[in-house]
């Protein structure tokens, strides 16, 4: 019996470093593909099929934040419907740099103050391939008779 417990302190000791390790640097939470609209001159033109990444503050407990997945999604289409996130000579992708720079306020606030600390575009791919759009032509003067 104390050749066991000795035993059992020793392999608890040599693995004590391995549970007193640090939490990991920082974890992600990878939402759902998610079809962004893209809105020309007031028309949907085409959806973007998105995949977000976001990166949590080191020590979050990344299981608590998947509830709130579809908060994060619902909050990037009604986002798309309200600003413009493709940029003006394409109607086939979304800026990157532009949804990260919007997105991080929400998603703070949907997560709680400092817990996502940035957002990243891990998957893009229009539904449908379309043409540059058109420059848009400035009417006609109208004349009077």
């Amino acid at each position: 019996m104390r050749r066991l417990l000795i035993g059992f302190t020793a392999w608890a000791l040599a693995i004590a470093p391995v549970w007193a390790a640090p939490p990991p640097a920082g974890s992600n939470l990878y939402l759902s593909t998610v079809g962004v609209p893209i809105i020309y001159n007031g028309r949907l033109m085409n959806y973007v099929l998105v995949r977000l990444s976001l990166t949590l503050r080191p020590g979050t407990d990344v299981s608590h934040l998947t509830e709130k997945e579809p908060y994060f999604r619902e909050a990037l289409v009604r986002l798309a419907y309200r600003t413009r996130l493709n940029p003006a000579d394409s109607l086939n992708r979304v800026d990157p740099a532009l949804i990260s720079a919007k997105m991080l306020p929400i998603c703070q606030s949907i997560a709680g103050a400092n817990v996502v600390t940035a957002v990243e575009i891990k998957y893009q791919e229009p539904q449908k391939w379309l043409g540059s759009p058109a420059p848009s032509a400035a009417p006609a003067p109208r004349t009077e008779p």
